[in-house]
């Protein structure tokens, strides 16, 4: 009789552990999104994009991707008459990371804003992802062209004139290429397990600034130059949009800032400095916690930057 109870006692406890691991899961997943992250995709051209046609709800925020890895809404190859169409080329400041809502990053904001500046219809793409550096970005033009784009404005920040190009390797698990098997695992593996251990993690290499990179520098540049002539030779403009980390004005970002304004001098691309936008608020006002990345509040300060400059510097189609 013992022995009975014991087993009926050890059954009772399985049931309710595995009840419990069940409720659990369901929770993760279907409320807070755990076991569906944004997946990355390996392309032979950019190193990796943002895996094609995605619908994501993820920590109470939508992420879409169109059919050709942009985060934006699907749009097709040629532009229709009477439309202005941007197309935005940059890394996870662009992409506005799966923690802000597609509809708050800024080049949304700027979709839906943009209209009462050009007077006309506008398409905006939002190519980016990541960690990209000017390297991968360049190539995703190159391989896939500008979509007969306007304008084709590459957004950059001051860890990516020093920036080499990134590979998946480099990345890690930190942008995922597979859905985990549960979302149970992906909260130990990708949240508790590196707090608890301290585990190394990868790192973004475009927000830090390298030292004694000039080779890289050059090497950025002289894609700058591929992107201006492939731009130019479809029959659009270039302009630059300089984002610099708050945490880094104004002493560490100068050096970039310097380095891209003399470049568009030099290439007659419009530069839109956001450095004076950012400067009025602190990091904890525009940032999210990891103090890089740009909170919906950010992203709406720097919608607003480009539209103040926008007329003066990139002016009318």
């Amino acid at each position: 009789m013992k022995r009975r109870g014991l087993l009926r006692f050890l059954t009772i406890c399985s049931l309710l552990i595995v009840a419990l691991l069940g409720i659990t899961e369901a929770v993760l997943r279907f409320v807070l999104g755990l076991g569906n992250p944004v997946l990355i995709a390996q392309d032979s051209a950019c190193e990796y994009i943002l895996k094609p046609d995605q619908s994501v709800h993820r920590f109470f925020v939508n992420t879409k991707t169109n059919h050709y890895g942009m985060r934006s809404e699907e749009v097709p190859q040629s532009s229709q008459p009477g439309r202005f169409r941007v197309m935005f080329v940059g890394d996870s400041l662009t992409y506005g990371t799966s923690r802000v809502d597609q509809s708050q990053i800024f080049t949304e904001i700027l979709h839906r804003e943009l209209p009462s500046i050009v007077h006309k219809p506008v398409d905006v793409l939002n190519a980016s992802a990541g960690a990209w550096a000017p390297d991968n970005e360049v190539s995703y033009i190159r391989s896939r062209g500008i979509f007969q784009s306007d304008v084709v404005v590459f957004v950059l920040n001051d860890g990516d004139v020093t920036q080499p190009r990134s590979t998946m390797s480099d990345v890690g698990d930190g942008l995922p290429s597979r859905r985990p098997a549960t979302a149970i695992g992906e909260l130990w593996t990708r949240y508790l397990k590196p707090r608890f251990f301290h585990g190394a993690t990868k790192s973004d290499a475009g927000t830090l600034i390298a030292l004694n990179a000039d080779q890289v520098v050059q090497a950025n540049l002289r894609d700058l130059d591929a992107a201006d002539a492939l731009v130019t030779a479809q029959g659009a403009r270039m302009v630059i949009v300089f984002l610099p980390f708050r945490l880094n004005i104004p002493d560490k970002s100068a050096q970039a800032q310097s380095t891209l304004r003399d470049w568009c001098t030099a290439h007659r691309v419009p530069m839109l400095d956001l450095t004076a936008a950012e400067l009025p608020y602190s990091i904890r006002d525009l940032d999210l916690d990891n103090g890089y990345h740009f909170n919906a509040r950010g992203n709406a300060i720097v919608a607003d930057g480009i539209l103040k400059l926008w007329p003066q510097t990139v002016g009318q189609p």
